[in-house]
């Protein structure tokens, strides 16, 4: 399979959301080519896992998504959000922060939440990606965010101009991206387990009203996180939210 390309990105100055507005340019057109990148400057009804909201005022942080149309193995598709997080914590770290990834796809620093991202099926074969990324976001606007958060400029002190910010995002996304086309989660998982919690680690996983806790074992082919119970049973959680 050739490497993944994107294409130029095309800049929106407001959209409700770049997910849904990509979503439904690909089903208006099913010849939309793969490694099409929509960004918007403005996000105004932004959606992140579990229909949190992702929104943005001009200029502060960086929405974009992209899209994905060739045909992977159904159990690998799941991973790709695995592998943009890897690429987000790949491109934070090469400015001198020391991200984590809280699984599955929720990209750290500091405990305090940088980025998220949010994968939807637009039909077929074709998968959108979404990655909102806190870039100018400061202390007064975190506070307001229902969970820890932090941004680009509150951890490295600079303000940063988001174009440039987002090629150097894409330089790092293309290769965790061919790594998971060429070979599902094992083509990146030591990538993955740099930033991700230490086997050993106690967890605990909330999916929906459902709890469980236990021992990190790792993680499966297919990215879910294995959880040995406190009875020595392996439970694979393919979804849900990690507290430590």
């Amino acid at each position: 399979m050739p490497p993944f390309r994107f294409l130029p990105v095309e800049w929106c100055d407001a959209l409700p959301s770049t997910n849904t507005a990509l979503i439904e340019r690909v089903r208006r057109d099913l010849n939309t080519p793969s490694g099409v990148v929509l960004a918007a400057r403005a996000q105004t009804a932004g959606r992140g896992r579990q229909q949190r909201r992702w929104n943005t005022a001009p200029g502060r942080n960086l929405t974009f998504s992209f899209l994905w149309n060739t045909p992977v193995p159904p159990d690998t598709a799941p991973a790709l959000a695995l592998a943009i997080a890897t690429g987000v914590a790949r491109m934070l770290e090469a400015e001198g922060l020391a991200p984590t990834i809280k699984w599955p796809n929720d990209v750290q620093v500091s405990g305090r939440k940088i980025a998220g991202i949010l994968c939807e099926s637009a039909g077929g074969a074709a998968l959108v990606a979404g990655i909102g990324l806190n870039v100018n976001m400061d202390a007064a606007e975190a506070a307001e965010i229902d969970q820890p958060a932090t941004s680009l400029a509150l951890e490295t002190g600079r303000s940063f101009v988001l174009e440039h910010v987002l090629t150097s995002l894409l330089q790092h996304l293309g290769p965790a991206i061919d790594a998971w086309a060429a070979h599902g989660f094992p083509g990146f998982r030591e990538g993955y387990l740099r930033f991700a919690p230490n086997a050993g680690s106690v967890l605990r996983v909330r999916d929906g009203e459902a709890y469980v806790e236990g021992v990190l074992a790792g993680f499966n082919d297919h990215g879910a996180l294995r959880l040995r119970l406190p009875g020595g049973e392996i439970r694979e959680c393919y979804s849900g939210d990690v507290q430590m």
